[in-house]
Protein backbone atom coordinates (compact mmCIF):
# COMPACT_ATOMS: atom_id res chain seq x y z
CA UNK A 1 0.00 0.00 0.00
CA UNK A 2 1.33 3.65 -0.88
CA UNK A 3 2.50 5.74 2.03
CA UNK A 4 1.28 9.24 1.78
CA UNK A 5 2.47 12.29 3.95
CA UNK A 6 -0.72 13.44 5.88
CA UNK A 7 -1.84 16.75 4.51
CA UNK A 8 -4.90 18.79 5.68
CA UNK A 9 -7.44 19.30 2.68
CA UNK A 10 -8.51 22.44 4.27
CA UNK A 11 -5.23 24.18 5.00
CA UNK A 12 -2.53 22.22 3.48
CA UNK A 13 -0.61 21.57 6.86
CA UNK A 14 1.68 18.47 7.89
CA UNK A 15 0.56 18.70 11.91
CA UNK A 16 -2.06 16.82 13.36
CA UNK A 17 -2.68 15.48 16.90
CA UNK A 18 -4.24 12.32 17.23
CA UNK A 19 -8.23 13.00 18.40
CA UNK A 20 -9.04 9.34 18.67
CA UNK A 21 -8.34 5.89 18.17
CA UNK A 22 -10.99 2.87 17.25
CA UNK A 23 -13.35 5.04 17.31
CA UNK A 24 -17.01 4.29 15.73
CA UNK A 25 -19.29 6.19 14.02
CA UNK A 26 -22.81 5.81 14.04
CA UNK A 27 -25.86 7.35 12.45
CA UNK A 28 -28.97 7.13 11.02
CA UNK A 29 -29.91 8.03 7.07
CA UNK A 30 -33.35 8.03 5.94
CA UNK A 31 -34.93 4.46 7.09
CA UNK A 32 -31.74 2.70 7.66
CA UNK A 33 -28.86 2.58 10.87
CA UNK A 34 -25.51 2.19 10.47
CA UNK A 35 -22.01 1.77 11.88
CA UNK A 36 -18.78 2.36 10.62
CA UNK A 37 -15.38 0.50 11.12
CA UNK A 38 -12.95 1.70 13.20
CA UNK A 39 -11.56 5.05 12.62
CA UNK A 40 -8.28 7.06 14.05
CA UNK A 41 -9.18 10.44 13.90
CA UNK A 42 -7.01 13.16 13.70
CA UNK A 43 -7.13 17.17 14.39
CA UNK A 44 -4.92 19.32 12.26
CA UNK A 45 -3.12 21.29 14.63
CA UNK A 46 -3.47 24.91 12.69
CA UNK A 47 -7.43 24.43 11.55
CA UNK A 48 -8.58 22.28 13.87
CA UNK A 49 -9.93 19.96 10.46
CA UNK A 50 -10.92 16.42 11.69
CA UNK A 51 -9.86 13.43 9.61
CA UNK A 52 -11.08 10.41 9.70
CA UNK A 53 -9.07 7.42 8.88
CA UNK A 54 -9.28 3.47 8.55
CA UNK A 55 -7.02 0.85 9.61
CA UNK A 56 -5.48 0.60 6.58
CA UNK A 57 -3.69 4.33 6.75
CA UNK A 58 -0.81 4.32 7.15
CA UNK A 59 0.78 7.91 8.18
CA UNK A 60 4.82 9.23 7.72
CA UNK A 61 6.24 12.22 8.83
CA UNK A 62 7.86 14.01 5.55
CA UNK A 63 11.40 13.78 6.51
CA UNK A 64 10.90 10.29 6.57
CA UNK A 65 8.76 9.57 3.35
CA UNK A 66 11.38 12.29 1.56
CA UNK A 67 14.38 9.84 2.97
CA UNK A 68 12.84 6.50 1.29
CA UNK A 69 12.40 8.12 -2.33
Amino acid sequence: MEQKALECPVCKSNKATIAGENVKLSGRFEDKEFLTTELTVLRCTKCGYYMFFDKMAQFTTKEESEKST
